[in-house]
């Protein structure tokens, strides 16, 4: 899952095995990600592949959670909340970056690309009316965050042919950050309910409904064959449907309730060291000087960035 629900205070602490394997779900669901996602678009195609698991995933979460509380309906007004918000996280989170794979961009530089999200958060809470403001450590991060996200693409830019699709597929990832940040801040400051699961099933639901449509607004459908769904793919498809859109999340929910925040969002770190890793192992993406120079410009400032605001307000 994309969004995970936040606690104002850990419950407690828990068994050292528990936690262990908490961290492990959470890093390899959110890590390995984009392997899938790469693997899945070899033979698909991206919204109806990204819709397709999405809204199962809202599905299966929904049905969980009404057996558990019989409370999952959602007012007027929340369904609209997180209708908005499900179009910016899955149709700009999810729809963008899979287009982006298919269009040719490696997995572990789509995982980089897209670890900028906490920088757009920041940069979207400065202008947002009544918004955090930053100091100038925080500032800091962002410009290092920002060079890390500049010196990474903008090769791909200047040497590819003008036939490539490639540098297109950066474009969607570098808007795919964006959005998600945009959704970020709608779930953040305007939840559809008190439920973060139920809020978080809700949009699943809706973001897949709105990936589907567009896939099938796109003709994708008529690009679906039998032959598409290899051994890999639907691996691929499992893997991000119950490892990392529901077992991650479930792992993350639970981690929130027993560790500090500050400790649990370590996978904004891990996961694309990961992802990278993986591309280079199991797809034999090239991996460069420059591309681990990017991620850890990109990583000290996403952590300088939290770390210069969790020093001034409370963390969230």
């Amino acid at each position: 899952m994309l969004t995970a629900p936040t606690t104002t205070k850990p419950a407690g602490p828990a068994p050292r095995w528990a936690i262990v394997s908490a961290f492990a779900v959470v890093y390899l669901g959110y890590g390995l990600n984009f392997l899938a996602v790469k693997i899945g678009v070899e033979t698909l195609p991206a919204f109806l592949f990204a819709g397709t698991h999405v809204s199962l995933a809202g599905i299966i979460l929904l049905t969980f959670h009404s057996v558990r509380s019989r409370s999952f309906l959602l007012s007027r007004a929340g369904m609209g909340r997180a209708a908005a918000a499900a179009f910016f996280l899955f149709v700009g989170g999810v729809g963008l970056v899979t287009e982006g794979e298919k269009l040719g961009v490696p997995s572990g530089m789509a995982a980089i690309i897209k670890a900028s999200v906490p920088l757009w958060v920041a940069t979207l809470e400065v202008v947002r009316p009544g918004g955090e403001r930053l100091g100038k450590v925080a500032i800091g991060g962002l410009l290092c965050g920002a060079t890390g996200v500049v010196w990474l693409v903008l090769p791909q830019f200047a040497h590819h042919k003008s036939a490539s699709t490639e540098p297109l597929g950066i474009g969607f990832l570098i808007l795919s950050a964006f959005l998600f940040a945009v959704g970020t801040l709608l779930v953040r400051h305007r939840p559809p309910s008190a439920s973060p699961i139920a809020n978080s099933a809700w949009m699943m639901v809706l973001g897949g409904m709105f990936l589907l449509a567009i896939g099938l607004c796109l003709g994708e459908a008529s690009e679906v064959a039998p032959s598409d769904f290899t051994p890999p793919v639907l691996a691929a498809f499992l893997f991000l449907l119950f490892v990392h859109s529901l077992a991650a999340f479930s792992a993350m929910n639970w981690l929130l309730g027993h560790l500090p925040a500050a400790v649990v969002t370590t996978k904004f770190y891990v996961s694309p060291a990961i992802a990278v890793l993986a591309g280079w192992l199991v797809l034999g993406e090239s991996v460069h000087t420059r591309t681990f120079a990017s991620l850890a410009l990109i990583l000290v400032g996403v952590g300088v960035t939290l770390w210069a605001q969790s020093r001034t307000k409370p963390s969230h």
